[in-house]
């Protein structure tokens, strides 16, 4: 069982700022079984590289999505305790609500508010049976955009959330675009002593292949530009409907060799 109270970083991240995690419930594993029916494939609502998401039900009757680890892909105190102090000290309508979490034998579980029409990366899908109007999309890139300018400029200290991508940007009923998943978010730099303001995070470089800042991958350097130029490659992908890397043809640079002139009809043909 990982603790989160022993874990350096999350002590790290508390001596920079006093935060009580409130609002936030400790479920048990037997909470988390009996609200996804010991977790029976029908209530299985996703699945990605760190394991499965659960649409559950909790005693009271509030309605979560429940994000469970593989056992061999557990984030790491790191990452699982990253996540749950940002989220529960993060109000914003456009980023997504932490309920709770689930931290015992050899589990790690997320309980986030449920969002009813999933990822925006499941409504650019070729397969999508209700493609989202030009209005939605605009909807959409709006919302995101928000969120991200609160992580940016709002929340103190302010956070780079280092992997915005279309399936970390979630839907509600009315369609209203909330980002999600801040494990691999960093604080911004804070002023030293003397009152100087870093210009950037020096880190190991984290994020999804397709949506990098190029300049972040060459340089190590993280500031709020490289979520920027991710949040961007979203904007490409709900103009055309591509995915940021297919067939070996990067979003990017595809959109970059067309002139302006005949960028409008490119977009028409690959919608």
């Amino acid at each position: 069982m990982i603790t989160c109270s022993k874990d350096a970083y999350y002590l790290a991240v508390l001596s920079r700022f006093s935060v009580k995690v409130d609002g936030v419930k400790c479920f048990t594993f037997d909470e988390m079984a009996v609200a996804t029916r010991d977790f029976d494939i029908s209530a299985q609502v996703g699945q990605g590289g760190y394991g499965k998401v659960y649409r559950g039900n909790l005693a009271d009757g509030t309605t979560v999505a429940i994000k469970r680890a593989h056992e061999d892909s557990l984030q790491g105190s790191k990452e699982f305790c990253t996540e749950i102090e940002l989220l529960s000290r993060l109000h914003h309508r456009n980023l997504v609500s932490l309920v709770g979490y689930c931290d015992e034998e050899d589990e790690q579980m997320l309980v986030y508010e449920f969002m009813p029409n999933g990822t925006l990366r499941d409504h650019l899908s070729a397969k999508t049976e209700r493609p989202l109007s030009f209005g939605q999309r605009v909807h959409i890139a709006l919302g995101a955009a928000k969120g991200l300018l609160y992580l940016h400029t709002e929340a103190n200290p302010p956070i780079f959330h280092r992997d915005v991508k279309a399936s970390n940007i979630l839907l509600d009923s009315k369609f209203v675009a909330k980002v999600a998943d801040f494990g691999l978010s960093r604080l911004a730099p804070v002023p030293d002593i003397e009152g100087t303001l870093p210009a950037h995070i020096s880190t190991v470089v984290k994020g999804t292949p397709g949506y990098l800042d190029p300049e972040y991958f060459l340089t190590h350097k993280l500031t709020e530009r490289s979520d920027v130029y991710s949040l961007g490659v979203v904007f490409l992908e709900l103009l055309t409907g591509m995915k940021p890397i297919q067939h070996g043809k990067n979003i990017v640079r595809e959109v970059k060799s067309f002139h302006s002139g005949s960028l409008l009809i490119w977009l028409l043909v690959h919608r």
